[in-house]
């Protein structure tokens, strides 16, 4: 039976419509079904907009409403049911999702398997309320830095680093080697690593490999240099022996004389360089040697060729091709071979750094549940929530990753064993985020994974998107481009050109019969210069102002780039010719676009460093010109007459020492109020995202400004900020831009490369001596992959790249409704998205009858494309009432930020109040001393599991602010600490013997009250012999206290077959009670 339908759904034709559409069905059906269907895609973006699709239509079907006929005409096809069956069941379906709105789940593929991470917590060692950390890159950036400042003598690692830093010096680079180890190492979190690394460890275990194995690939790589170098000087040798010279042959040193002369120079990788015409031809003809006077049969020179030095070229060519192939893998192999040993140290220090703090990245989600699943068809760890699932619903899945299928297929499975309803819906054209794992190859090849009796393929051909001549233009293209391309790539592997070509088998789309030949696209190709950027600027400028004059508004307009630093570009030039023009950019939002937040960095940097007079001057500037309202002129006038510290609140500079004391958060929240940040207008939302950044940081590092400094240099400065301003024109991403759309489309720059070559790609060598290491991280480079034994690494990566650079283009330009506007520049480089456009340009003209198409054949000129010269008429935007309440637009509530002071205290929640109240009611210091004594005592038993675990403890409430006053010092508390941790009675307590369990609850039902009752001892301790329970209390002894330790006993004799022993410790007393 078939009950997997995989839809390929085109740019445009309604996938979110027929997914909505599909979960509806099911729950018009069985209102309930919503509790055993999973729907996922990849964004966060994508999941509210599918949630709100539902809801909305639900509340439509159920009311009536017009705006929800297609849905109901499309459900009404594929049920039996009747009309007032649809909207009954469509109200209860509405009614049960609100009241149990966790089990609604349409949710990412990371969040899915985030909750199945947080399921299976205990078997995988995790504890239960461990952290998610997104940002690997900072996680990695510190553990690196850790591993360099522990280095020490002895350590291999820092063997290693030093022969990193003399074969650098050797080759005339760079001796500090730390960002490019920072760069590479961020490959631990790749999926090719990860699959790999047991084969890696085994290598790295072994005692000098990397020694013997880099020697081994040297000596390969000097013999082709000598073995080469000597069949050219043989060449030479014999010449001079017949007393002939270079300029006796034909074309002499640019001649045959000149390929052997290169083989002395050590250039023989590159075929094309060394093997050209001429030299080829002489490996035939002697002809192709001689002058017209000496290629006669019988002339010295004739014979010489023909008998010894023609003979000579062939054999040496022959070695030629084998040498290079042999230098060129051994020098490819060796290129990362010191930051690959250094891999392993570096994902054990992250781990040893993520267990300290308690936090699981991310990225390694996928990997630790795929190994667990380890080839099984129904392993365990879906059980939890496998059970609970019949239907199944993925969207985008051509941005699927292999280890995401893998993992996901075995739920799939499952769900396709019980006939439940599974879908899958994609687009391989649409495939842009192969940076992320991201495979299309999955989608393209899905018949291939499952039994052909089990999955139906259906295809959403209709574009509903956009205009007529949007439509058939990218038809065009799209086939011109896809027949190029297959053309490319069948020289290289015809197998993988045909998955391209079937990749984009469907990108004509049909165009529904009502449009009217409406919409415009324009393509300017710019001739190569030096003014090709100001050129396009100029241009993005002019087309805006066209549009806007023709009644366009500003938010129907959006300008698409290829990477984030070009909306900056586009943005300044705005500001600096068009500032009445608004653009919308998350990416301009910005950190460091926070006058208020630069304020507080720079004010943080002196404080840092008060001898630094460059970041003094910087933040007297922003006080003076930002606060006091002083213009630029005016300050520099004060910066003569005035030193730097009067420039500055006085406050500041007299609260410098108190500053430096307090907690870093303190310390922001001090520079806020002194330097009146509230004046400045328009900051509270950066305000509010840096204290959310900071806050975070401190949770997971030493609190010290310096650091905290070089984590806003090196990522915290580029956090950006949510705009909520829906009504400029639109600066975005191409990659941000997916699964959107906007009526008119700017595509500046449309030029990027094809290929890069600083990428990594990982092989696996097959020939000897190169396969002793399994897999090997090359830099991607055409000329010397292809002429070494990584060709077809090389051809596989070229094919990923040129798909990846089409489905680009392909998004880019069916995101527009009504006009595309694209421009690039002519004369460019094969592997550029502008020769393809430009190749492409003159077909697509010849086959759009109305296309027009000037200056194609004049490489001085620029090329004007145009096609379709009519828009549809401007909407004039009327208010109507919104009759579906899930469609009310959404309102924004300003929020500001108040500074208020508050002392951070403990609350206290023990029995010390009853040991105060004797003797103690009228000292109030006193009092408040053991209060808060006795509050901060219990929050570091709570985090210490031995004597060794106290400074941190220590230094952890420190950083939050709680200690230390004048009535409790560090050093009173440290005395106090280590009076009591020595006592013979208590010092076995906190050692390693034990398995600790510091405030965990222990759950029961309570029978009579029907009620699950929490019961949470303080300190409970493990070993194979017994179980000790331990409850601290700061004031004197009640029966009650004794009472509550049974509990504890009962309850863990319930669970735990060993003895148990149970004690009260009176800390201030130092009493100890055993409990029967």
């Amino acid at each position: 039976m078939e009950n997997l339908t995989v839809y390929k759904a085109s740019a445009g034709s309604g996938k979110t419509f027929t997914l909505a559409v599909e979960y509806i069905k099911l729950l018009v059906a069985d209102p309930f079904a919503f509790r055993k269907t999973l729907a996922v895609t990849f964004t966060n973006k994508a999941t509210e907009e599918m949630k709100m699709r539902i809801l909305s239509q639900l509340y439509g079907i159920a009311h009536q409403l017009p705006s929800s006929q297609p849905y109901l005409k499309k459900i009404k096809e594929e049920t039996t049911l009747s009309d007032a069956q649809i909207r009954e069941n469509a109200a209860l379906a509405l009614r049960l999702l609100i009241h149990n709105y966790s089990y609604f789940r349409v949710e990412t593929i990371d969040a899915f398997f985030q909750t199945v991470l947080r399921n299976l917590a205990k078997e995988l060692d995790l504890t239960a309320n461990l952290r998610l950390e997104l940002n690997d890159n900072q996680v990695e950036e510190e553990a690196v830095d850790m591993l360099i400042e522990e280095l020490n003598k002895t350590s291999r690692l820092l063997h290693w680093i030093l022969e990193y830093i003399q074969d650098n010096m050797a080759d005339d680079k760079s001796w500090n080697v730390i960002a490019q180890i920072k760069k590479f190492g961020m490959n631990i979190f790749k999926d090719y690593y990860k699959d790999h690394r047991k084969q890696l460890a085994v290598v790295f275990q072994e005692k000098d490999f990397f020694k013997n194995y880099t020697a081994r690939l040297r000596t390969i790589r000097k013999a082709a240099e000598e073995t080469m170098k000597k069949r050219g000087e043989k060449f030479f040798e014999i010449i001079e022996a017949h007393g002939v010279s270079v300029d006796d042959f034909k074309s002499k040193k640019s001649g045959v004389c000149g390929y052997f002369r290169k083989l002395i120079e050590g250039e023989f990788i590159d075929s094309k360089k060394v093997y050209n015409d001429t030299a080829a031809k002489a490996t035939e003809s002697v002809d192709a040697w001689l002058t017209k006077a000496n290629a006669v049969a019988g002339n010295p020179m004739y014979d010489l060729v023909e008998t010894q030095l023609m003979p000579l070229l062939q054999s040496t060519e022959n070695e030629r091709k084998q040498q290079a192939m042999l230098y060129a893998t051994a020098d490819l192999t060796l290129q990362h071979l010191n930051q690959l040993r250094l891999l392993e140290g570096i994902e054990n220090k992250v781990q040893a750094i993520n267990r300290e703090v308690n936090r699981f990245m991310l990225s390694d989600t996928q990997a630790l549940l795929q190994a667990m699943i380890d080839h099984q068809d129904s392993p365990f760890i879906f059980e939890k929530i496998g059970t609970q699932l019949e239907n199944i619903m993925i969207d985008e899945f051509q941005d699927t990753s292999t280890v995401q299928w893998k993992n996901f297929k075995v739920l799939l499975l499952e769900t396709m064993s019980r006939k439940g309803m599974n879908m899958i819906v994609g687009d391989v054209k649409q495939s842009i985020y192969r940076w992320r794992a991201g495979d299309w190859r999955l989608l393209n090849n899905i018949e291939a994974q499952f039994n052909p009796q089990m999955v139906t393929e259906k295809s959403l051909k209709t574009n509903y998107r956009s205009q007529r001549n949007i439509i058939a233009f990218n038809n065009t293209f799209f086939q011109k481009a896809n027949q190029q391309l297959h053309a490319q790539l069948q020289e290289l592997d015809e197998k993988q050109a045909q998955q391209v070509e079937r990749a984009y088998q469907d990108v004509v789309q049909e165009i529904p019969a009502h449009k009217e030949a409406l919409g415009m696209v324009e393509v300017t190709l710019f001739p190569k210069s030096e003014d090709y950027e100001a050129q396009t600027l100029a241009s993005i400028v002019d087309k805006v102002d066209a549009l806007l004059q023709m009644g366009v508004q500003e938010k129907d307009i959006a300008i698409l780039v290829r990477k984030n630093d070009t909306i900056q570009t586009i943005g300044d030039y705005f500001l600096q010719h068009r500032p009445d023009i608004h653009l919308v950019s998350n990416e301009a939002f910005h950190l460091s676009a926070s006058q208020a937040v630069n304020i507080i960095i720079q004010a943080l940097s002196v404080l840092d460093n008060p001898d630094d007079i460059l970041a003094k001057a910087s933040l007297s500037k922003s006080y003076q010109v930002y606060i006091q309202g002083a213009t630029f002129e005016a300050f520099n006038a004060m910066l003569q007459e005035s030193a730097l510290d009067k420039l500055l609140p006085q406050a500041f500079i007299a609260q410098k020492e108190q500053l430096l004391g307090l907690p870093i958060s303190e310390m922001v929240e001090t520079i806020y109020r002194i330097f009146e940040l509230q004046t400045i207008k328009g900051q509270d939302a950066y305000i509010c995202a840096f204290y959310d950044k900071l806050n975070e940081y401190t949770q997971d590092n030493i609190a010290d400004i310096h650091n905290f400094l070089q984590l806003w240099e090196n990522s915290l400065y580029k956090v950006s900020i949510q705009s909520s301003n829906n009504e400029g024109i639109k600066l975005v991403t191409i990659h941000k831009s997916k699964g959107l759309e906007y009526a008119h489309v700017l595509l500046p720059f449309c030029d990027w490369d094809l290929e890069r070559n600083d990428s990594i790609v990982w092989c696996e060598p097959q020939q000897p001596p190169f396969s002793n290491l399994p897999v090997v991280p090359i830099s991607y480079n055409k000329t010397k992959m292809l002429h070494s034994f990584y060709a077809k690494d090389y051809i596989q990566e070229y094919v990923q790249n040129s798909v990846d650079n089409l489905n680009l283009l392909y998004v880019a330009f069916t995101r527009a409704e009504q006009g595309l506007y694209v421009f690039s520049k002519k004369g460019d480089k094969i592997n550029s998205r502008s020769k393809l456009i430009e190749t492409c340009l003159g077909e697509v003209a010849k086959e759009l009858n109305t296309s027009q198409i000037t200056g194609e054949d004049d490489a001085q000129e620029a090329t004007y494309f145009k096609f379709g010269d009519k828009l549809p008429a401007a909407k004039t935007e009327v208010k109507q009432k919104v009759d579906n309440i899930f469609l009310t637009p959404a309102e924004n509530i300003p929020v500001t930020i108040a500074h208020n002071d508050a002392q951070v205290s403990f609350r206290q929640s023990n029995s010390s109040e009853a040991f105060l109240q004797k003797g103690l009611e009228t000292e109030n210091d006193k009092q408040k001393g053991y209060i808060q004594l006795g509050s901060i005592l219990h929050a570091i038993f709570s985090k210490i599991r031995t004597q060794e675990d106290v400074p941190n403890a220590l230094r952890t409430l420190e950083e939050t602010g709680v200690l230390y006053d004048n009535i409790i010092t560090k050093e009173k508390l440290l005395a106090l600490l280590h009076q009591r941790l020595t006592d013979p009675r208590i010092a076995p307590w906190f050692t390693n013997r034990w398995t600790i369990l510091n405030e965990c609850t222990i759950l029961r039902y309570n029978p009579d009250t029907q009620r699950t009752e929490e019961r949470r001892p303080d300190r409970v301790m493990m070993d194979e012999q017994k179980i000790v329970v331990v409850d601290f209390k700061f004031g004197t002894p009640h029966a009650e206290h004794q009472q509550q330790v049974r509990d504890y006993i009962q309850l863990l004799s319930e669970m735990h077959p060993q003895p148990i022993e149970g004690y009260l410790w009176y800390i201030f007393s130092n009493q100890i009670i055993p409990v029967k």
